[in-house]
């Protein structure tokens, strides 16, 4: 699924299943991602900042650029996950 550049601050992901969707620059501040699947999800350049990615699996998901300012993804699945800033 390709999402790119779209507008989905504070939008509602929780569980959602989002496998290897491209978010890439999409605009996610204060969206809620609790126990989504964003599984090889492209999250480049991404807005990230007050996202909730409590309990989400993302597995081999790429940061890239993204901005994860106050993002809260403790208990979240993250192995493989790449280019994930310092918290």
């Amino acid at each position: 699924m390709i999402l790119t550049g779209i507008d989905f601050s504070n939008a509602s992901f929780r569980g959602a299943r989002l496998h290897a969707t491209n978010l890439m620059n999409a605009d996610l501040r204060g969206a809620d991602f609790s126990n989504a699947d964003l599984t090889e999800a492209d999250l480049i350049g991404a807005k990230l900042q007050r996202t909730v990615l409590t309990g989400a699996t993302l597995k081999e998901a790429d940061f890239l650029g993204a901005d994860l300012t106050d993002a809260v993804y403790t208990v979240s699945d993250l192995a493989g996950a790449l280019h994930i800033p310092e918290q």
